[in-house]
């Protein structure tokens, strides 16, 4: 059977990077030839969920989530825009897998690890006292929003060297600025868990923490931001190893990197 790749992403009416991410990771994949056929989809800009079927050939299609948690536009937004019916439907001829997000998998918190390491350049013994913070979009539509990003913040916490590692939101409690606020760290570095370069990242988050760019010295602190952990290229080969794990009898891999 032939195969199909669908990265879904959110996508913005007003903000024209916020599918940037989803559009270079579907062309590292297409370079590694997983598939068939690559696509995209958003749930706010074109090409639109709704459509995604109607110039979809290939018999199986894997449908991964861009999205970094599992919440209401995984569980209830993207299922119903493609008439999904749990992880597999079979509609006709076509045989659909649902994917878990590309969040979930465990390896994004060695990715957030990275995102801090490369942004601070602290050594090994400066962050023994500094503070590591993730900062998720989280919502109060949905409880599930926050398990992911509070998942890996425990996973950091037992494999990372910082001193402290918590985790705040922009839509819900805890607040990111609350957080920070109540972090007693002489240097703390924020980790956006988010997957693009767009509004949140360089209005919200800036303007909420009073940052001044890459680097914040404020009240004998130092605030070092780091860019969103969804640019990363290995997110990329996160989304085919979400492919994979969905139907490893029938995933056909095609000489592409785990």
């Amino acid at each position: 059977m032939t195969q199909s790749l669908l990265l879904v992403g959110h996508g913005s009416s007003v903000d024209g990077d916020a599918s940037a991410p989803v559009y270079a990771h579907a062309a590292r994949i297409r370079a590694q030839r997983c598939f068939d056929e690559v696509r995209v989809a958003f749930w706010k800009e074109e090409p639109k969920l709704r459509d995604a079927w109607r110039t979809a050939r290939n018999e199986r299609v894997f449908v991964v989530p861009m999205f970094l948690a599992e919440g209401y536009y995984t569980r209830e937004v993207v299922p119903r825009e493609l008439g999904l019916r749990g992880s597999i439907t079979r509609t006709g001829m076509r045989v659909i897998h649902y994917c878990t997000p590309v969040g979930a998998h465990p390896r994004m918190a060695q990715l957030v690890f990275r995102r801090a390491r490369e942004t601070a350049q602290l050594s090994r013994t400066e962050r023994r006292g500094a503070a590591l913070i993730v900062i998720g979009h989280g919502t109060e539509r949905s409880a599930t929003s926050s398990a992911t990003a509070y998942r890996i913040t425990r996973r950091l916490r037992a494999t990372s060297d910082f001193a402290s590692v918590r985790c705040g939101f922009l839509d819900q409690e805890p607040r990111i600025d609350r957080i920070v606020a109540e972090t007693d760290a002489r240097q703390l570095v924020l980790v956006p868990f988010l997957l693009a370069e767009g509004w949140h990242t360089r209005k919200t988050i800036p303007d909420v923490l009073g940052l001044d760019g890459k680097c914040t010295v404020r009240g004998g602190r130092v605030l070092w931001y780091a860019p969103p952990v969804g640019t990363l290229p290995e997110v990329a080969m996160l989304a085919v190893a979400s492919a994979r794990a969905a139907s490893r009898d029938d995933f056909r891999s095609v000489g592409c990197p785990a």
